[in-house]
């Protein structure tokens, strides 16, 4: 089913996945392979996979995920298994990480977990037929997210741990890190207050140690600035909302500003904080900062999230709630637009 499903429209999504190619690396792969492919082509691929995943930090969600399903159509075009083992494991790699890319987008952006769960479980089958620590801690890390955000935190925290279990077997040392901040989220989520200090603890102290980032095949970035915005938001998820705001305060300084997935994350959880701190004025600012980069990257986590924020600032009927307000109607309306033209 899943094979039927990703060679659907095969043909539209090779044309629009080889624009992103060199000349001669597209002359290549147009034609069905009759053999096997070079080094050279299947190297290239990857260095566009990597690309469009560090692109998640800015890219609008509607402009990725058309990409990432290309890059599947196109490695299936490819045929991998008639490839040799060496160059067969890389293009499948690539393959789940594409997925993993969509799924993402599709999750957390786009609020269709329906549609990321197959991408999810294309890679997951991909990672465990490549027998790959680093796919299959991202798929597993990805699904946490997806039940906790759909209602379910303790089956996040259950995926959160099996993340860094295969973390732990084998994927690179920054994935190692980001598993645990994930497994730190979801410990909050569920009110564990050891488990949530313990997995950040870990977080970092992978982090302070060297690395190995030309085997990184997560999305985006991670660092001590996101260790920061997930501690922050690890304490507003525990109530702990005064204690919540050096840590946001901290990330938001220090997160460059092409990462604005992040920022607009960092933002709407400092605006959670300080209205929990019944800091009204600055919630609605940190929630209007957050909602303005919700419209450039399409992240319809963060507009519930300031949406909520709103219903919950509405007692106060100050001015600056009413803005807030209008600005997540504006939004609303915005993304609604920009769903329909993709």
């Amino acid at each position: 089913m899943l094979r039927r499903t990703f060679n659907l429209g095969a043909l539209a999504g090779v044309t629009s996945a080889l624009a992103g190619l060199s000349p001669d690396t597209r002359a290549r792969a147009a034609e069905p392979p009759r053999g096997t492919l070079d080094r050279e082509t299947v190297d290239e691929l990857r260095s566009n996979g990597a690309f469009y995943r560090r692109s998640y930090k800015s890219f609008p969600a509607a402009t990725l995920v058309p990409v990432a399903h290309s890059q599947i159509d196109l490695v299936l075009s490819l045929r991998p298994k008639d490839q040799p083992a060496e160059l067969r494991t890389s293009l499948l790699a690539h393959m789940a990480e594409m997925a993993c890319l969509a799924a993402c987008l599709l999750s957390l952006d786009l609020a269709d977990r329906q549609k990321a769960d197959s991408y999810m479980d294309l890679g997951y089958e991909i990672g465990k037929e490549i027998d790959s620590a680093e796919l299959l801690a991202l798929v597993l890390g990805g699904r946490a997210f997806n039940a906790s955000y759909g209602g379910d935190p303790d089956s996040g925290l259950d995926y959160a741990l099996a993340a860094v279990d295969h973390a732990e077997r084998g994927a690179s040392r920054r994935m190692l890190a980001w598993t645990n901040a994930v497994a730190s989220e979801m410990y909050a989520s569920t009110g564990d207050d050891h488990g949530f200090g313990s997995s950040l603890q870990e977080a970092r102290t992978v982090l302070s140690g060297p690395m190995d980032d030309e085997r990184w095949g997560g999305i985006a970035w991670f660092d001590l600035s996101k260790a920061d915005a997930y501690e922050g938001s690890d304490l507003v998820r525990l109530g702990r909302y005064r204690e919540a705001l050096p840590s946001l305060d901290q990330a938001i300084d220090r997160l460059p500003e092409e990462m604005m997935r992040h920022r607009c994350t960092a933002y709407i959880s400092r605006a959670e904080a300080n209205a929990g701190a019944g800091q009204v004025d600055a919630a609605c600012a940190d929630g209007q900062a957050a909602l303005d980069l919700v419209e450039k990257v399409q992240h319809r986590e963060t507009l519930r999230r300031a949406s909520e924020l709103h219903r919950s600032l509405r007692p106060h009927r100050t001015a600056a709630v009413r803005s807030l307000g209008e600005h997540v109607i504006d939004t609303r309306t915005l993304l609604k637009t920009a769903r329909s033209a993709a």
